[in-house]
């Protein structure tokens, strides 16, 4: 099942991802920002036991995916591609585990300059590399994998990057997918008020994304549920959230405003449908033949 858009433009989402950006920087500086300060904008996972010790909440997911990809056959020093890179936390965390050179792509300029400035700092910019595009442009080089986490939600056309994204691997490439995933019991209006505060013009869910993978040529070696480390808030104090939060994106003056107040008023409605078993949040890694 694909839940279909009511509006698609890459300069709006751009836009939407300065405004946040923008934001976050401003949270950080405060001592708030959901983990901008460590160039991790992630979903927080609780962690498991089998995670071992040591792994913080905004670094849990990173921590997954690598694991992950190792565990399907991550080639030694790898070439990847981060689509939908954000602030850059993935590649800077993956580098530092396995090494390799990497190449993230985002549509916000403000998001490209804050992760090209913190490679600079950590004297990794000839290996982690930034750029102002969309992940649904082709693939210049062959990459042994392909990290698309928490991005495909944001795409006009998941199929077709998907299909866009195998293309892109070598002989034995990775990709590896993270999102929020509907079920067919999701409530339209929860669904419909997450979609337009995260500016998520199409949702595919599991059985759409596996398809595509397979019909692109990919065979699905790993899939992982990891809807039950989440932690939405009581169903009834997401109401009044949803309440208040609404009543200010209408009044907010500015699209920055409204951007940011809209984002999180989104949360709040992704929050509801995890807690009315509408939504869930998968790991999906999958290998070219």
């Amino acid at each position: 099942m694909i839940a279909r858009p009511s509006s698609d433009t890459s300069v709006t989402i751009a836009g939407y991802y300065d405004s946040l950006s923008r934001f976050l920087d401003f949270a950080r500086r405060i001592g708030r920002g959901g983990g901008s300060g460590s160039s991790a904008t992630h979903r927080f996972l609780a962690a498991d036991a089998k995670d071992g010790a040591g792994v913080p909440g905004p670094e849990q997911l990173d921590h997954l995916v690598l694991t992950a990809a190792q565990a399907a056959g991550l080639a030694a020093q790898p070439h990847v591609f981060d689509a939908g890179c954000g602030l850059g936390g993935t590649i800077f965390r993956w580098h530092e585990k396995v090494g390799g050179t990497f190449d993230g792509v985002t549509l916000s300029p403000a998001q490209q300059r804050r992760a090209a400035a913190e490679a600079a700092r950590r004297g990794v910019s000839a290996a982690c590399r930034f750029h102002v595009r969309s992940y649904h442009e082709p693939i210049a080089e062959a990459r042994d994998a392909v990290i698309a986490i928490e991005s495909l939600a944001h795409s006009s056309d998941p199929i077709g990057a998907v299909k866009n994204f195998a293309r892109g691997l070598a002989p034995d490439g990775l990709l590896l997918i993270v999102d929020d995933m509907p079920e067919s019991a999701a409530n339209f209006r929860l669904l419909a008020g997450f979609k337009a505060g995260w500016q998520c013009p199409v949702l595919a869910d599991a059985a759409a994304l596996q398809a595509a993978m397979t019909g692109a040529g990919l065979t699905v070696t790993h899939e992982d549920d990891l809807t039950p480390r989440l932690r939405p808030r009581p169903l009834a104090w997401l109401r009044v959230l949803i309440a208040v939060f609404g009543l200010a994106r209408m009044l907010a003056p500015r699209r920055g405003a409204r951007d940011v107040i809209g984002a999180f008023l989104g949360g709040f409605y992704l929050e509801a449908l995890y807690r009315t078993g509408g939504m869930r949040y998968r790991l999906m890694v999958a290998r070219k033949a």
